[in-house]
C-alpha cells in the first residue's frame, strides 16, 4: 500500500532531479548521485579519523597517512558537499519547488484558507440542488435554486426583534466570518509542506550563491568556470522569460 510519506518522498526525488536539470555547471543526475556516494564515503572516513584521534590514540597511527587532517575542519579535509558545486538562482528554485507543492497538494493551510473563503461566499450566495420535473415528454433533470442567505436566515430567527435591530444582524454575520478567519489562522498544520521544504532546502539542493560556486570549483577542483544566470532562466521560463 502506498502511503502519504511514499508520495512525498517521490515528490522530493522528482523535485531534486528537476532542480539539477537546470543547474550550472551542468551535471547528469546519475553523476551527481555518484558524487554524493564518494563524498559520503570520505565523510565516514573523516568521522572515523576524528573518533580515533579523540578516543583511541593508540589506534590513531592507522591514520598516519591522514596527519594532514589534524586540527582541520571537515571542509578543509574533504572539501565542500557536492551540491555546493552547482548553482541555481533562488527564484528558479522557488518556482520549481512551489510547482511540486501545488501538484502534490502539500499546502494544507492555504487549502483551509481557500475553503473558508468559499464558505463565506456560500453564506452570502447559497445554492442547492433541485430536481426539475420533466414536461412535455422530456425527462426530469438536475437544476439549482438559491435559498435565503445567512443574513436573511438570521432575520427569520430574530423575528420582530430584527426590525428594530438591523445593526445586530450585521454584527452577528460579521462575527461569524471573524470566527472563520480566526480558525484559518489558528489551524496551521502544514506537516507535509514543512517536511518537503526541509528535505529540499536543507537537503542537497543546489547552491544559490554564484560566487561561492565559482570559488569552490577554483579552490577544490582547480577549474575556472563561468555561470550564465540569464541562460538558466531562459531555459526554465522559456518564452515567458523577459530580461
Amino acid at each position: 500500500m502506498i502511503t502519504r510519506n511514499d508520495v512525498l518522498s517521490h515528490a522530493v526525488d522528482n523535485c531534486m532531479k528537476e532542480l539539477y536539470s537546470f543547474v550550472q555547471p551542468q551535471v547528469e543526475w546519475e553523476k551527481f548521485i555518484e558524487e554524493n556516494k564518494i563524498y559520503k564515503k570520505a565523510y565516514f572516513e573523516w568521522e572515523q579519523y576524528k573518533r580515533y584521534e579523540k578516543e583511541n590514540p593508540d589506534l590513531f597511527k592507522e591514520y598516519n597517512e591522514r596527519l594532514d587532517w589534524k586540527d582541520k575542519s571537515i571542509t578543509e579535509c574533504i572539501g565542500p558537499r557536492p551540491y555546493e558545486f552547482y548553482y541555481l538562482p533562488k527564484e528558479v528554485m522557488k518556482d520549481i519547488t512551489d510547482s511540486y507543492v501545488r501538484a502534490y497538494r502539500m499546502d494544507s493551510q492555504q487549502e483551509l484558507l481557500n475553503t473558508i473563503e468559499i464558505l463565506k461566499k456560500y453564506c452570502q450566495e447559497p445554492i442547492i440542488d433541485k430536481y426539475i420535473e420533466g414536461k412535455n415528454g422530456f425527462p426530469g433533470h438536475r437544476g439549482y435554486e438559491h435559498p435565503d442567505n445567512l443574513e436573511q436566515e438570521i432575520v427569520k430567527i430574530l423575528g420582530d426583534v430584527a426590525e428594530d435591530n438591523a445593526y445586530y444582524q450585521h454584527k452577528l454575520l460579521d462575527k461569524f466570518f471573524e470566527f472563520l478567519d480566526m480558525a484559518g489562522k489558528f489551524y496551521d498544520w502544514n506537516r507535509d509542506l514543512n517536511s518537503f521544504n526541509m528535505s529540499v532546502y536543507l537537503g542537497p539542493s543546489p547552491n544559490s550563491n554564484k560566487d561561492a560556486v565559482i570559488r569552490n570549483w577554483k579552490q577544490y577542483r582547480n577549474k575556472d568556470i563561468e555561470i550564465d544566470e540569464e541562460q538558466i532562466k531562459k531555459e526554465y521560463y522559456g518564452e515567458d522569460y523577459n530580461d
